[in-house]
């Protein structure tokens, strides 16, 4: 099998060039959506965790009654082995079961709003100053020290997801703008742009994006996600590990 070639690195960070064709939606909603995204919790670097730690009662105070707020009950007890993360560790978050029946990352209220981002905002921080990475940066990820499309995760998704496409109207690398620039700098954005707007847009090559039909509505995702619950807790390990920190 032959191995696949990445024309275009960035500091040693390789990029995948499905990262300037993938379509995806307007922006993320969590009125559509649910906050579907983080039922599988999130991988994070295991010196993460200290940061977190600071923040602990600020978080629980944000919590709603029925989320964990035993902060010893938020991590897996295994640490992994995993050169994409700074110290070369990854720890994971733990997830729960919702009165109604969602397993849910352990930070994710009944709103579907990460508690960690609540948290920061209502102490007047940056929204993502304390918010694992690969929490920002879906649906991108790096896995292998390969910028991509998280792909598998996607495909469980009802909105934002690759089988959805009707629902898309951009590619992933434009509505993840900000992101991009937060998680690795202005100056690898531009670089990214640079190469984007010169091999993508001035050549009018056509993202991955449906024709839309102007009568078409989206059903609201609480609807569907029943039908899924049980298929969700069997395949939580397996997506859990392909949402990586990368700093």
């Amino acid at each position: 099998m032959t191995e696949k070639i990445f024309p275009l690195e960035y500091k040693g960070l390789k990029i995948d060039p499905v990262i300037f064709t993938q379509g995806f939606v307007p922006a993320c909603n969590i009125g559509i959506c649910g906050g579907e995204c983080c039922d599988w919790g999130v991988y994070m670097d295991r010196d993460f965790k200290d940061v977190l730690t600071k923040f602990e009662k600020e978080i629980q105070d944000v919590m709603d009654e029925n989320q964990i707020k035993d902060s010893s009950e938020w991590y897996e007890k295994d640490i992994e082995v995993d050169s994409d993360f700074p110290s070369g560790f990854a720890i994971g978050t733990e997830t729960y079961t919702t009165k109604s029946g969602n397993e849910q990352c352990v930070f994710k209220d009944s709103n579907g709003f990460c508690s960690i981002q609540v948290m920061a905002m209502k102490n007047n921080m940056h929204k993502w100053a304390v918010k694992p990475k690969y929490c920002i940066m879906y649906p991108l990820t790096i896995v292998d020290n390969i910028l991509t499309y998280d792909e598998e995760h996607s495909a469980k998704l009802h909105y934002c997801g690759i089988n959805h496409e009707d629902n898309f109207v951009q590619t992933v690398f434009d509505a993840m703008k900000e992101e991009l620039i937060f998680v690795l700098g202005i100056d690898c954005y531009n670089f990214l742009n640079d190469y984007y707007e010169k091999n993508y847009k001035s050549l009018n090559k056509k993202p991955h994006l449906p024709r839309h039909d102007e009568h078409h509505q989206i059903i609201k995702i609480s609807e569907i996600k029943r039908l899924d619950i049980a298929n969700q807790k069997k395949d939580n390990i397996f997506h859990k590990k392909n949402l990586k920190e990368y700093e």
